[in-house]
């Protein structure tokens, strides 16, 4: 069986085989208003899709002096060049579109540092690392926050935290590197999480509850 011929037979008995240009044009304007289309706009996406339109509006307003079957053979190859550009450039920007997923802390609801590791401590007992590794380093950034080390901002992601916090805590900058990279490739790599994981966490923890921040202002008055 041809191309051609397995298309027409995954539409169905249902299509006609000879539509006119009028209701190839409908056919075409419905799939292109399709809410994934019209969701990419503006930018590249857009781009394309004004491409496919205007061409696809040129070939349809000529296809009066075309036979039946070969209309219907433009205005599907047109739904599946539609369809590729959906797949390959709308799709990944909608994808971008979805709330941030790299943030930190979930919901509205503020808990202190000594409730995160107390639930953290409980989901290791329950052997749920992920969620415990998650409470764990929340329990260092809420620490920090309440220590007035850094400021509480919504949405702040593990590198930006440890960035901050490595300003405070110059000697144990590879220690925050490490808790960012763990946090952030267990909860959102989806890598396996260990036990070892939570407790580089905790000892990290640890050592900053233990030390004393050091400022750039106060490197330079020295």
């Amino acid at each position: 069986m041809t191309v051609s011929g397995i298309v027409l037979a995954a539409l169905g008995a249902d299509v006609p085989v000879t539509p006119g240009a009028d209701e190839a044009r409908r056919w075409a304007a419905e799939e292109l208003a399709k809410k994934a289309y019209q969701d990419a706009k503006p930018g590249l996406a857009e781009t394309v899709l004004n491409w496919l339109g205007q061409t696809l509006k040129e070939l349809l307003d000529g296809m009066g002096s075309l036979p039946g079957s070969t209309g219907l053979l433009v205005v599907l190859g047109l739904l599946l060049l539609a369809i590729v550009a959906a797949v390959v450039i709308i799709r990944p920007r909608l994808n971008r579109r979805k709330p941030s997923d790299d943030h930190i802390f979930d919901g509205t609801t503020t808990q202190s540092g000594a409730e995160h590791r107390a639930m953290a401590r409980a989901a290791v007992e329950r052997g749920d690392l992920e969620m415990a590794i998650s409470e764990q380093f929340r329990a260092i950034v809420r620490a920090a926050e309440e220590r007035s080390i850094i400021t509480p901002t919504p949405g702040r992601t593990a590198a930006e935290v440890a960035a901050d916090l490595r300003l405070a805590f110059p000697a144990r900058a590879p220690d925050l590197w490490r808790a960012a990279e763990i946090f952030n490739s267990v909860r959102y790599g989806h890598a396996h999480p260990t036990l070892s994981h939570y407790q580089e966490l905790v000892a990290t923890d640890a050592a900053l509850a233990a030390a004393k921040p050091v400022y750039a202002i106060e490197v330079v008055a020295q």
